[in-house]
């Protein structure tokens, strides 16, 4: 472990001597910038594992596709919204191109990305894009997966149209109930009908959920070369559609992950994450870690709304930059956690130990909206990403920063004000990125709001249970009554 920590440390400091100026060039995608999608690919052991099966598999259009990753190189997976979407992938450092295609509705491409590449993709429509690396990555035989939200259509992650590239499962061999991490939960945040469907409409599949109702399954994704899949589908794109508002994630064990505001953006106070952790392992456990922007108290539930934990926070906490790392220890739970002041929330997992610093492995993304006061915390660094020239201030020291700007941050909490959007990439390295994987955000992502706040830490007054009642009341009163009639007489 410290090995690990080492090496990660020389890399970064490295990183930082280099980029310490903020040379990064501004790059030159001529008018595809439309919608603009950052990432950093962190230096991983190959995919996939050299004591398992050379080569990927993946199921396309009901065929399994086979190809090798080249050595020190991960994957961005880019599936299209709309027909005719042209995409490009650039090197932020050099300004070079480094792929190009356009892609139709539900169509899927993997561009191969260097490790330890600072990169840019850019849309002339909205897409969805997944990164993803590591020797335990695709390989069932091993902990793979990696947990993530899939973001919705029109913007955001919380809607009722979703494409989506599904992320791999934690396991997929079917004997092994307890360490199967699902790459589809559905939460219902209304009562709702819904259909998933694979891209060649060959599978699919429907349910109707009341309000808070949870869906889950194991769907295809890719695998290592001869492994056995269990998931569901003859492609690894999907298409998801509802009769109300829904979100839509993948969980696994180690999972990091930022999650969304029920209300829209990074920032808010009420948030649903689901978090399985059920394998024995040194230090493996369910964690949340929430950051306040506001004083005020937060309440953790489970699904059921039993009050799991809560915390208080005051003004002095918000000022000090404090937060709550809240142990759950292993188990499966689907957490809403409301708050009554402004806060950020990551859903993770330790190992090793039970602790803010064993974090990992993964990636995760969130960011802020022009003239937004965000807080969040990283357990190892964090890269964020200027969207547009601006000017921000970063724990209190004020920078002008240009179109495609890159700035390294250190472990712990971290503030940031600016006058434009940001792209924040946590890094939490773990054990030594064998498995890590995200869906990459755009500011759509994180101007996307609602106004209409489901109350989900109510239970729903029992209209049938409390008509019963009332039944009852009315024959009991009604027997009374024949009873003194009859008595009179």
């Amino acid at each position: 472990m410290k090995k690990i920590i080492f090496s990660f440390a020389l890399n970064f400091l490295l990183l930082v001597v280099l980029l310490s100026t903020n040379f990064l060039v501004l790059v030159n995608s001529q008018h595809l910038e439309t919608h603009v999608y950052y990432g950093y690919i962190p230096p991983s052991p190959d995919i996939p594992y050299n004591n398992a099966s050379y080569g990927v598999d993946e199921v396309i259009n009901g065929k399994v596709i086979n190809y090798t990753v080249p050595s020190g190189y991960s994957l961005l997976d880019v599936v299209g919204y709309q027909d005719g979407t042209k995409v490009e992938l650039y090197d932020l450092t050099t300004g070079k191109l480094l792929n190009s295609t356009v892609l139709n509705k539900m169509q899927k491409v993997t561009f191969f990305v260097k490790d330890g590449t600072y990169f840019k993709l850019v849309s002339s429509t909205r897409v969805g894009a997944m990164i993803s690396g590591g020797d335990y990555a695709v390989d069932t035989g091993y902990y793979s997966g990696f947990a993530t939200f899939y973001p919705a259509v029109d913007g955001g992650f919380r809607g009722n149209d979703f494409i989506f590239v599904a992320a791999t499962g934690t396991h997929e061999y079917a004997y092994s109930k307890d360490l199967i991490g699902y790459n589809f939960f559905l939460f219902a945040l209304k009562d709702t009908d819904w259909k998933l469907a694979d891209a060649i409409g060959k599978f699919s599949t429907s349910d109707s959920l009341k309000q808070r109702g949870i869906s889950y399954a194991l769907l295809q994704a890719r695998v290592a070369h001869t492994a056995i899949s269990a998931g569901a589908g003859y492609d690894v794109v999907f298409h998801l559609t509802s009769s109300s508002d829904v979100e839509v994630s993948s969980a696994a064990l180690g999972q990091v992950i930022y999650v969304p505001s029920v209300t829209g953006g990074y920032v808010g106070k009420l948030f649903y994450a689901p978090d399985h952790a059920t394998y024995q392992q040194t230090g493996r456990s369910v964690v949340l870690v929430i950051v306040p922007l506001e004083a005020g108290k937060v309440t953790v539930y489970d699904k059921n709304l039993n009050v799991l934990a809560e915390h208080e926070f005051t003004d002095t906490d918000v000022s000090a930059n404090k937060y709550w790392f809240k142990s759950f220890g292993l188990g499966r739970f689907e957490f809403i956690i409301k708050s009554t002041g402004n806060i950020t929330v990551m859903a993770a997992q330790t190992y090793g130990n039970v602790s803010e610093d064993y974090i990992g492995d993964g990636t995760t993304f969130l960011g802020s909206r022009p003239n937004q006061n965000l807080k969040f915390f990283t357990p190892s660094s964090a890269v964020l990403f200027s969207v547009e020239n601006q000017t921000i201030t970063i724990d209190g020291e004020t920078k002008t920063a240009k179109k495609d700007d890159i700035f390294l941050l250190g472990e712990g909490v971290h503030t940031i004000e600016s006058t434009g959007h940001t792209i924040i990439q946590i890094l939490a390295p773990g054990t030594g990125w064998h498995k890590w994987g995200s869906y990459l955000i755009e500011p759509l992502d994180v101007d996307k709001s609602f106004s209409d706040i489901p109350d989900l830490a109510t239970q729903q007054t029992p209209y049938l249970t409390y008509a019963a009642i009332g039944v009852g009341v009315l024959v009991l009163l009604a027997l009374v009554y024949l009873f003194i009639f009859r008595k009179k007489k």
